[in-house]
C-alpha cells in the first residue's frame, strides 16, 4: 500500500468521522430547540383544566351515579354490532367470502 492510498483512506475515515458529528450535534440542537419550545414557562398552563373541573367534583362525589351515565343498554350494544356487522358485510372482501361454520374459529 503506498503513502497516498494511506493517506487516501485516512482521510475518507476522517471526513466520515467528521459528516457523523456533524449529524449528531445537529439532532442534539433540534432536540434543544424542541424542548425549549414546548417547556412550561410557570404562569401558563399548558392545558386548560377549568371545564373539567366540576364533572371532576361529581365523579369523586358519586362515582357509581356518574359512570352509569355512560352505561348503554344491550339493545343499544346489539344494534351497534348490528350496523357494524351489516356495513362489514357490504365491502367487497366479505361479499365474496361465505360466512365461517360455527365450530372453525381461529385463534388470533
Amino acid at each position: 500500500m503506498s503513502d497516498n492510498e494511506v493517506i487516501l483512506r485516512l482521510s475518507t475515515v476522517a471526513l466520515l468521522v467528521g459528516f457523523l458529528i456533524y449529524m449528531q450535534w445537529e439532532r442534539a440542537r433540534k432536540r434543544a430547540a424542541l424542548r425549549r419550545r414546548f417547556q412550561f414557562k410557570g404562569e401558563v398552563h399548558p392545558i386548560n383544566v377549568a371545564p373539567l373541573r366540576p364533572r371532576l367534583a361529581e365523579v369523586r362525589r358519586n362515582y357509581t351515579t356518574a359512570a352509569q351515565t355512560h352505561v348503554r343498554s344491550i339493545q343499544a350494544r346489539e344494534s351497534l354490532v348490528t350496523s357494524a356487522r351489516q356495513k362489514l358485510s357490504g365491502l367487497p372482501f366479505f361479499r365474496n367470502h361465505p360466512a365461517e361454520p360455527e365450530g372453525e374459529h381461529h385463534a388470533v
